[in-house]
């Protein structure tokens, strides 16, 4: 069984579904395991070579034979029209997002399958997710703009790019000091996690809602934090954290919605349009509150990020390609080819 790790297509993504480690425990299950040569991945080429990977030409998947594997991270670039391997990478196709029938139909012309990370899971549960250091990222970066401000020095608001390490940040952090008071909803999840560690380290006094918690909202007690942070995945309507007259209200001036999704139905911050961005990380909302809405956060952190799903994926993809997991995404691809096809 051949693997070929692709450099990523994106010029701002460092992250990798494959760390040195694993690839050579990988190689020593018997796996064979190519590494494309990238200038932009966290890990060097030497590193990949040494755990004892072939290093190739960035792109030679192109070229690979209909039988090896094909792993990356984010989706592909636009060319071959038609795609003959197997592939693993986040694709963002199976909700019917905007252009998903041209890229699946890249998928029918070659004869091609892909198993999308987001569905590949057991129980319905994701084996491997960056959700931790999405929370973490999120929230050091409202808190950076947030103690910056009071301290009047300059913060995160001109723009940002990856770190090295998190300790890069941790070290921000660190040098201002804070008796400021934050909010995490869905503090229970992996992000809510992150984003209280972060806080936390930041000086905050942080309080945890969850499920329990947000039945019953109520929102002047919300409203009574400087900070607030949304970690809620929404599947459905139900809850409505802050809208538009909130703003203003109480003591909040900061908010990071790290689950940013401001284009569902379901949005529970129906108080912005659309996500920020790297070059510009914040929104001025009304009421003197500022949004941060970034929806790649763990790029920012590639080394911490790519460390922590390669060690969650590693024992998935040692079972590949018969474990239930490569079934169930390989259940969701096939769905999603029947309903792109003409009826």
């Amino acid at each position: 069984m051949k693997f070929i790790l692709r450099s990523e297509a994106r010029a701002t993504e460092r992250r990798t579904p494959l760390t040195p480690k694993n690839a050579k425990t990988m190689l020593e299950a018997g796996f064979e395991l190519a590494v494309e040569h990238s200038t932009r991945r966290i890990f060097p080429d030497a590193d990949y070579a040494k755990a004892g990977c072939e290093i190739i030409s960035e792109g030679s998947w192109v070229n690979a034979p209909a039988s090896t594997t094909i792993l990356g991270l984010k989706e592909l670039p636009e060319a071959p029209a038609a795609l003959h391997s197997p592939f693993i990478h986040f694709a963002h196709l199976f909700k019917e997002q905007s252009g998903w029938e041209a890229e699946i139909a890249r998928f029918t012309k070659g004869g091609g399958r892909l198993y999308d990370l987001e569905y590949l899971a057991v129980n319905r549960r994701r084996v491997a997710a960056f959700g931790y250091w999405a929370g973490w990222m999120g929230a050091a970066l409202a808190a950076w703009r947030q103690l910056a401000l009071a301290a009047g020095k300059a913060g995160p608001e001109g723009g940002v790019s990856s770190f090295e390490s998190r300790a890069e940040v941790e070290d921000i952090l660190r040098g201002l000091a804070s008796d400021k008071t934050a909010i995490v909803i869905g503090a229970k999840g992996r992000s809510g996690q992150g984003a209280t560690e972060a806080l936390r380290l930041a000086g905050y006094t942080v309080t945890q809602w969850d499920i329990e918690e947000t039945r019953n909202l109520d929102r002047e007690a919300l409203l009574n934090h400087d900070l607030l942070v949304n970690c809620v995945l929404m599947t459905g309507p139900g809850l409505l954290l802050l809208r538009p007259e909130d703003l203003g209200q109480g003591k909040l001036r900061m908010i990071s919605d790290v689950s940013c999704d401001p284009f569902s139905s379901f949005n529970p911050l129906p108080i912005y349009s659309a996500p920020s961005t790297w070059d510009a990380p914040f929104e001025a909302l009304q009421g003197g509150v500022e949004i941060t809405s970034i929806d790649n956060l763990p790029s920012l952190l590639p080394l911490e990020a790519s460390e922590d799903f390669s060690d969650q994926l590693l024992p998935t993809l040692l079972a590949y390609p018969d474990g239930a997991a490569w079934q169930a995404a390989k259940a969701s691809f096939e769905a999603t080819v029947k309903a792109s096809l003409p009826a």
